[in-house]
């Protein structure tokens, strides 16, 4: 498949001439829904039209939440919608060891610590954000969790969606968890570990993360690594205004028609596609979109309806 160059006006307008290395990291939790599979398709196509990488990376270290089978479905949905990713797929469980690693760094510096508070317990006292209970506590009785200090300057970004996003962690979030109290790495140290290992440049992902965006760059800050550049997409949302998720009822999306598939993603993404393209396979359809979809049809989108 051959795709535009940066000759295009819409890539010269969206995307620097740089290396560029995307990504799709989607958690074993369930079947591709439509939701996630329309963030997949902007994040390869962003991708493709920077003449870039595209990887795919299976986010399964959260064991009591994934389902069977799951991984091997979503990327059979990927390779039957000709959505081809660059290297090996990459198993967060295979890299345990680098994240424990990086915990007892960030414990020797004194950026870390011990905290023995529950949900349950911050939930009862109605804690928006960590109060800081365990910051000085020096023992703890039962399993702990640790948690990465934050101080109390706003920091800013662009994203380049959504625009400058400002944030305080804080007021925000407090001192927050990288490794569970089950041992297990948090959703925040594994994601920022990964994209660091595999040179991820850009991230294009749903909106429902953009507020852990703060924390992931905070965590970049110590641990010395370097912030990639953040776009993130509208989500796709149900009748009741809930992001589609497994948790909300979301089907998986139904690979015997490929192509029909294929331009609906593209129809979410705000892809007008012309008639004679209609049950084209996908592996046409993105070459369409790579020579006449633009992100910029979802600036400053937040949400996107069901159909």
């Amino acid at each position: 498949m051959s795709w535009p160059n940066d000759s295009s006006a819409t890539a010269r307008t969206t995307i620097d001439k740089q290396r560029y290395v995307g990504r799709f990291a989607p958690s074993p939790t369930g079947p591709l829904h439509i939701g996630s599979l329309a963030t997949a398709v902007a994040s390869f196509l962003h991708a493709r039209q920077a003449g870039g990488e595209w990887l795919v990376r299976i986010e399964d270290i959260d064991p009591p939440r994934e389902e069977a089978g799951a991984a091997d479905r979503i990327l059979e949905a990927l390779e039957a919608l000709e959505l081809d990713w660059d290297g090996p797929v990459l198993y967060q469980s295979s890299r345990l060891s680098a994240y424990a690693e990086a915990a007892r760094k960030l414990i020797g510096a004194g950026l870390a610590y011990r905290c023995s508070c529950s949900r349950s317990r911050l939930r009862a006292k109605g804690a928006r954000r960590y109060p800081g209970t365990c910051r000085n506590r020096a023992a703890h009785a039962g399993p702990t969790a640790l948690r990465v200090r934050v101080d109390e300057v706003e920091r800013s970004f662009a994203d380049e969606l959504q625009g400058v996003v400002r944030n305080t962690l804080y007021e925000s979030t407090g001192d927050f968890v990288v490794v569970r109290r089950d041992g297990l790495p948090a959703y925040h140290l594994a994601v920022v570990l990964d994209d660091a290992f595999q040179g991820v440049t850009h991230i294009v992902r749903g909106i429902d993360l953009l507020d852990t965006t703060a924390a992931h760059r905070h965590l970049r800050r110590l641990l010395k690594l370097p912030n990639p550049r953040y776009l993130h997409l509208p989500v796709i949302v149900n009748s009741r205004n809930q992001k589609l998720s497994k948790q909300t009822g979301a089907t998986g999306v139904d690979i015997g028609a490929p192509g029909r598939l294929a331009a609906t993603a593209l129809e979410y993404l705000g892809a007008e596609i012309p008639v004679e393209l209609g049950g084209a396979p996908p592996v046409e359809l993105w070459q369409w979109a790579g020579e006449h979809w633009s992100i910029e049809h979802l600036r400053g989108m937040r949400a996107i309806r069901e159909r």
